[in-house]
């Protein structure tokens, strides 16, 4: 089963100030798209930190000048809450926190400069995998006679 938002909060009891902060909430929501998740997990396979593709979006859940944020990527702690999200969502597809990286300068992330690489961990069990395969198109059948 994918992890949710109050996974998340159950693993991290430290965290539950977040609980109630809709912005967190919007960022573990964004972080929890597929299309999010296979590019955490193909750059953890590459060695790269799994928040990289995602960091600038995960800075723009922030800026808007005409908002009061209850909790702010200025302060450590919740750019070390955002990497445990991505922790609680790697985890069903049995992957582990490795090491901490620098982002590459590419990313051009003004709040993040370090994450953590993930790696699978075969001594977990996965519950959830990506699944990419090939398969060939059906060709449509022509009406001209012809093949």
């Amino acid at each position: 089963m994918r992890a949710t938002f109050a996974d998340f909060i159950r693993q991290n009891p430290n965290c539950k100030k977040f609980e109630s902060d809709g912005v967190m909430r919007n960022v573990f929501d964004f972080l929890s798209q597929d299309f999010v998740i296979i590019q955490m997990i193909d750059m953890s396979e590459a060695g790269k930190p799994a928040l990289a593709p995602a960091a600038v979006n995960v800075e723009h859940f922030f800026m808007d000048i005409s908002k009061t944020y209850k909790n702010t990527l200025d302060d450590n702690f919740t750019k070390q809450a955002v990497g445990l999200m991505v922790k609680t969502i790697l985890e069903p597809f049995g992957y582990a926190a490795w090491k901490q990286k620098n982002l590459p300068k590419s990313v051009n992330a003004a709040k993040f400069q370090t994450a953590s690489v993930y790696r699978r961990d075969m001594a977990r069990t996965a519950t959830m995998r990506v699944v990419k395969y090939i398969e060939e198109v059906a060709r449509p059948e022509r009406t001209d006679g012809h093949v």
